[in-house]
């Protein structure tokens, strides 16, 4: 039987954090994959396949691995997530389990039953007694109970962490492109977007090119008040900027307002200006 150790990322909270992760990896049927689940008493696990398997807890153990290399297991064997197929699950260990005393242990032993590839995130809850929810809201994730509450269950796949950390909250921002402008008058909106009813705008980046100088601005109503961010061109160019913390984070659009870049000074004849925003609302 296989043993494969999952890569472990270990930070401090209110469970929040993953305590294992592993993704993309090759599994051979009957292979195992170690869970270092310390000391937390419960945990919600996340499983992701390409092709139908069982997850059966095995085993678990209280030391690693023993002076000569090998699992001191003590044996369990549930089923605790079942694929007909390619699909992904979210458990909580103490909702599924019969054998409740093995939450006491620290290393789990996950065998899967077929080969298939796997993505496994497992979070820690801090007691496997009360109930809370974890769930997406405008600015990543929160809980529905108190602090002192944990997770019952987690409503966030591997798209929506990737999402959270590459741009602090679960948005996919597009770019809202606009046409070339020939000579335009002073303060044309360049490009611009109009926030949803019910949203808050977030501007991720611009780009904007001329051919000769002149400012620009990012222009957009937060709270009522107008808000603008000011761009000097010292000549003809171009210029395009990412980042993953929004330009008006903190400052939100409101709701049925536009965003829009502008030009200060009117175009000269004949020379060519073009915008475009990467935009995105929660």
């Amino acid at each position: 039987m296989g043993g494969v150790e999952v890569s472990l990322e270990e930070r401090w909270g209110l469970g929040a954090y993953p305590v294992a992760s592993v993704f993309g990896k090759s599994i051979n049927a009957n292979d195992t994959v170690v869970v270092e689940k310390r000391d937390y008493p419960d945990l919600v696990i996340y499983v992701k396949v390409d092709s139908a398997c069982d997850v059966v807890l095995e085993a678990v153990s209280g030391a690693l691995r023993k002076s000569d290399g090998s699992y001191a297991k003590i044996s369990v064997n549930e089923t605790i997530m079942s694929f007909s197929g390619a699909g992904e699950q979210v458990i909580r260990l103490s909702n599924v389990l019969t054998k409740t005393w093995a939450l006491y242990y620290p290393f789990l032993h996950l065998k899967f039953t077929a080969a298939t590839t796997i993505d496994l995130v497992a979070f820690p809850t801090t007691t496997p007694l009360q109930d809370a929810k974890i769930v997406e809201d405008d600015v990543g994730l929160a809980t529905e109970a108190t602090l002192s509450s944990v997770l019952s269950q987690l409503d966030v796949t591997l798209s929506t962490l990737a999402k959270l950390k590459r741009w602090g909250r679960s948005v996919e921002p597009e770019w809202v492109h606009a046409d070339e402008v020939t000579a335009p008058a002073a303060d044309t909106a360049l490009v611009s977007v109009t926030v949803s009813t019910g949203k808050t705008g977030y501007i991720y980046g611009f780009f904007i090119s001329a051919g000769e100088a002149n400012d620009f601005k990012i222009n957009w109503t937060s709270g009522g008040a107008t808000k603008s961010i000011r761009i000097p061109f010292s000549g003809s160019g171009a210029l395009q900027y990412v980042d993953f913390v929004a330009l008006n984070e903190g400052l939100g659009a409101d709701e049925g307002t536009d965003i829009t870049i502008t030009n200060v000074n009117a175009g000269s004849a004949g020379v060519v200006y073009q915008a475009r925003l990467l935009y995105a609302e929660v």
